[in-house]
C-alpha cells in the first residue's frame, strides 16, 4: 500500500524548492498582471495571488481568471472576466495545494475544470462544470499518470507532474474502474459515487517509485457515461454479463440500427488477470428490429499469454464510424513490448482487416527508439475478420 502522507510530504517539499509553477493545460498561460484598479468587483482587502488566461468557450476572446485570498488565508476567491466584464465568481476554503486544468469533455462548447485541492496529508481531484454561473461537481476521482518515458507503467499523479488530462479526439477519458484502491490519506468520497475511478493525466513523473500496480483494464469512456457507471446502485455487473470483459454498442454497418461487439473472459485460464486479457473470444452481433443476431466471431484473435515476458494482453476496443480497432499488448522477447493495433472495416455484410500496426518499447533501454510498423490492405489483401488470428499477426513481423 502506498503511504500517501509520506509521499505528499515529499511532494510538498519539492514544490517549496521549485519555481512554484502551477501547470495548466489547454494552452492556458500566466500573463502579465493587470493593474488592480482595472479589475472590477475585487475587494481591496483581498490579496491577488495570480492571473491566468484561458479560452474556455472556444470563441475569439480569452477569459481572464484572477485568484485572490483573504487576509487571514481562510478562503480563496476566483474572479472570471471577459472583455473586462465579470462573468463568474467562485469561492472555496483556503488550501495549500491548489491546481487546475481545463479540458473539453462534452458537446456544450465549454471546457470543464479539473481541480486538485488539498493539503500535505491529502488532495482531492475532481471535475467541475460551469452551469448558470455555478461550479457544479461532476466527478471525484483518483489521479493516474501516463509518462511516455515509461510506456508500460502507470503512476500516481502529483499535481506538479501533470501536463494535461488524457483525452482523445472523441473527448473520451482514459480510466480504470472497479479497483477498490486503498488510500490512507485524507480525501473526500462523494455520497453519490460507489468508487473513486482512476482517471489518467499525461505528464512526467518525478517519483517513478510511485507505480500503480495491478489496476484493472484501462478503457476510454466519455464523462457522461463514466459518471453513470460509478454512481451508487449502478455497478457494471448489473448491465453486463460477468463473462463479458467489454461490450460496445454502435451502428457498425450504417443501417441505422445499432450493432454490438462483445469480448469474453477466457475461463480456461486459472489466473483472474489472464482470464480478462489473453486469448479472449470476440463476438459481433448485428442489430435488427427484433434484437441482436450473431454476425461474426473469432476465438483466436487476442494474443495468448507468453510466459517468457510480462505483457498486458487485451486492453481496449475503439470504434469510429464503420471501423473498429482492437488494442492489445504482447512481446517478441523478454525486453521488447509490442503494442498492437488491429483495425477492421465493415463493408456491407462483411468485415475485413483494414490495417495492423505495432509500436515497440524496450524495457531494458527506455531511450532506445524502435520504428513502428504498419501493414495495410495493400500489403495484406482482403482478409475476413474470422480468418485473422494470433499466428497470422505474429508472422507479419517478418514481412518487409
Amino acid at each position: 500500500m502506498i503511504n500517501f502522507k509520506i509521499f505528499y510530504s515529499i511532494f510538498l517539499f519539492s514544490i517549496f524548492f521549485s519555481c512554484k509553477q502551477n501547470k495548466q493545460a489547454d494552452q492556458k498561460a500566466v500573463i502579465n498582471e493587470v493593474k488592480t484598479d482595472k479589475l472590477k468587483n475585487i475587494p481591496s482587502n483581498l490579496k491577488i495571488e495570480k492571473q491566468e488566461k484561458i479560452n474556455i468557450d472556444n470563441d475569439p476572446d480569452d477569459e481572464l481568471i484572477v485568484t485572490a485570498v483573504d487576509s487571514l488565508s481562510e478562503k480563496y476567491f476566483e474572479y472570471w472576466y471577459k472583455n473586462g466584464n465579470l462573468i463568474h465568481e467562485f469561492s472555496y476554503p483556503f488550501v495549500s495545494i491548489n491546481y487546475k486544468w481545463f479540458a473539453d469533455l462534452d458537446d456544450d462548447n465549454k471546457k470543464e475544470i479539473i481541480r486538485a485541492q488539498g493539503y500535505e496529508d491529502g488532495v482531492d481531484y475532481a471535475i467541475y462544470k460551469i452551469k448558470n454561473n455555478d461550479e457544479i461537481l461532476q466527478l471525484s476521482f483518483n489521479p493516474g499518470l501516463k509518462d511516455e518515458r515509461y510506456r508500460d507503467k502507470n503512476f500516481w499523479a502529483y499535481p506538479n507532474d501533470i501536463r494535461e488530462l488524457a483525452v482523445d479526439q472523441d473527448k473520451k477519458l482514459l480510466v480504470s474502474l472497479d479497483n477498490n484502491y486503498p488510500r490512507d490519506d485524507d480525501h473526500t468520497m462523494p455520497d453519490n459515487q460507489r468508487e473513486l475511478p482512476f482517471v489518467f493525466f499525461k505528464g512526467k513523473t518525478t517519483q517513478p517509485d510511485m507505480e500503480l500496480k495491478n489496476l484493472k483494464r484501462q478503457q476510454k469512456i466519455d464523462l457522461k457515461d463514466l459518471v453513470k457507471s460509478i454512481a451508487k446502485g449502478n455497478s457494471p455487473e448489473s448491465k453486463i454479463s460477468v463473462a463479458t470483459v467489454q461490450e460496445i454498442i454502435h451502428d457498425l454497418n450504417g443501417d441505422g440500427i445499432k450493432d454490438k461487439i462483445e469480448v469474453y473472459k477466457n475461463t480456461s485460464l486459472n489466473d483472474k488477470f489472464d482470464q480478462e486479457h489473453f486469448h479472449l473470444p470476440i463476438k459481433i452481433f448485428k442489430g435488427t428490429n427484433s434484437g441482436f443476431e450473431l454476425w461474426k466471431e473469432n476465438n483466436n484473435l487476442i494474443y495468448s499469454a507468453d510466459n517468457t515476458c510480462a505483457s498486458e494482453g487485451f486492453s481496449n476496443i475503439v470504434v469510429k464510424d464503420n471501423y473498429f480497432t482492437i488494442e492489445a499488448q504482447t512481446c517478441y522477447d523478454y525486453n521488447v513490448l509490442v503494442n498492437g493495433f488491429t483495425t477492421f472495416k465493415i463493408e456491407n455484410n462483411e468485415i475485413f482487416l483494414y490495417k495492423y500496426g505495432e509500436e515497440y518499447f524496450d524495457k531494458s533501454n527506455h531511450d532506445k527508439k524502435i520504428p513502428s510498423k504498419v501493414w495495410t490492405q495493400k500489403n495484406l489483401g482482403k482478409i475476413k475478420f474470422q480468418d485473422v488470428n494470433e499466428s497470422f499477426l505474429k508472422k507479419l513481423k517478418n514481412k518487409n
